[in-house]
């Protein structure tokens, strides 16, 4: 097995009261608990039922522009975030946003950025589109300038886009007066699979306008078999799921895929996967958990679709305001881990049913303030993407799914964070919450024809 190391990076990271900076050297900053008892709030989730909150299609939606200009330097447009879908309107109380973000129909391919207003854009970027292609991905990001984010589309010539932008939740610094909950990474592991009688007992797709129920508190996992995966407490208020839409049944058609707290009482105006016949595509999803019968609800639009969910994290509240377990502390800006593409991170494809290693030893061993070591992260979370599928044989067609998991699961998890298809995926992202290893590594793995990718980490989950 191959070990990478990445190498540092010189990193601001984001703070959980306005009033502190991190600076280091050779990783990421976070917050240490000098004053403990001052921690209040500070990274904590706030969770929101999902709304949306901009769209540029007409009529519109907080926006009069219609779709996009884009070009090859980019067209961009700020997008006001505080104050909308349920998120406080002081930056005072907001340390981050989670949104996901949707391109809808671009007339030319290319690649969307999104970034707090007033600060550089970097080489990082949220989602890749082909021309006609709806796209959408999760991700957690601070708020700039006047409240604002500004959303970039690059395109390698002129052309247009709609962008469509849905919340679902907010971290809170410590000056919010209400505490949250804390992200507990687990897993990657299976909670339910409509193609398994052991989860669905007919084995059938879901339908046009089907509603499923999958419990999420006390879920028990398949794959690896995990009992109790989300503990069965009232103080699990939300859920952090890869949902990997199968959309390849005879008869399936253009669809979306929403992820609900509870059962839909008129039309679904909010989606979190956007899928195409014949296309398996996988989406990070933050949902509450709020209903008494401790359960989310999954929804498919049209057509007949198969659904996987993975549970990579749950949201627990009422924890000990002076411990760190799960705060979540977001970059001033993403940050590019590591990319196979590049001769410094060895140049090379992962191949076929092959697994490497990544060390983030020194990332979470050197992060200092004041000279003083703040303690461990337990978990990453950023945008993975997968891109330049390869075949193995020449005369033999190829399509992959891509897995990040600790380094010391007890045995690789069947869950995909990313699915690609030769000729129909040039690039695919999705956001990971990717938990470390006990030895601060992780695993890549690659399950089919041969695959560059690239991590961009945005924020990092502490560890008491």
């Amino acid at each position: 097995m191959l070990n990478r190391r990445r190498r540092g990076a010189a990193i601001v990271g984001a703070v959980l009261a306005g009033v502190l900076t991190v600076s280091i050297g050779s990783s990421i900053g976070q917050v240490p608990p000098a004053h403990a008892a001052g921690l209040g709030a500070g990274g904590e989730y706030h969770p929101l039922t999902p709304a949306r909150i901009f769209d540029t299609r007409s009529p519109g939606i907080n926006s009069t522009s219609g779709a996009i200009p884009t070009n090859s330097t980019g067209g961009s447009v700020d997008v006001h975030i505080l104050g909308q879908g349920g998120i406080p309107a002081s930056s005072s109380d907001v340390l981050a946003v989670a949104i996901n973000i949707t391109v809808d129909k671009p007339t030319r391919e290319g690649y969307l950025q999104v970034y707090p207003t007033g600060s550089t854009t970097g080489i990082s970027s949220v989602l890749n589109f082909s021309a006609g292609q709806t796209v959408p991905n999760l991700t957690v990001l601070t708020v700039g300038s006047g409240g604002n984010i500004t959303v970039k589309l690059v395109t390698p010539t002129a052309g247009t886009g709609d962008v469509l932008i849905d919340v679902f939740g907010w971290f809170s610094t410590s000056n919010f007066a209400t505490s949250g909950a804390r992200l507990i990474p687990v897993g990657p592991a299976r909670i339910y699979d409509s193609r398994e009688p052991s989860f669905n007992p007919t084995a059938q797709p879901l339908g046009q306008t089907d509603v499923v129920r999958v419990p999420i508190r006390g879920a028990d996992a398949q794959n690896p078999t995990v009992t109790d995966v989300v503990p069965s407490s009232p103080d699990v208020v939300g859920v952090v799921l890869n949902v990997t839409g199968i959309n390849d049944q005879t008869g399936s058609t253009n669809t979306f895929v929403s992820v609900l707290p509870e059962d839909p009482t008129g039309p679904v105006t909010t989606s979190n996967l956007n899928l195409v016949p014949g296309q398996v595509k996988a989406n990070l999803v933050i949902v509450p958990v709020t209903n008494a019968d401790g359960a989310i609800r999954l929804y498919n639009n049209a057509g007949k679709t198969h659904l996987a969910v993975d549970v990579v994290g749950y949201m627990l509240a009422n924890q000990n305001p002076v411990t760190k377990l799960g705060r979540v502390i977001p970059l001033t800006s993403p940050f590019r881990a590591f990319d196979t593409r590049e001769a410094s991170f060895g140049g090379a494809q992962l191949g076929s049913g092959q697994a490497e290693s990544w060390s983030f030893s020194q990332f979470v061993s050197s992060v200092t303030l004041d000279g003083q070591p703040v303690g461990n992260e337990i978990a990453l979370l950023g945008n993975l993407t997968g891109t330049g599928l390869s075949r193995v044989y020449p005369t033999a067609p190829v399509a992959s799914y891509f897995t990040l998991y600790p380094s010391d699961a007890p045995s690789r998890p069947l869950s995909s964070n990313i699915n690609l298809t030769e000729g129909v995926n040039l690039a695919v992202a999705n956001m990971a919450v990717v938990k470390l290893g006990a030895d601060d590594q992780i695993k890549a793995y690659n399950n089919a024809g041969n695959i560059h990718y690239l991590f961009d980490v945005s924020a990092v989950v502490l560890q008491d």
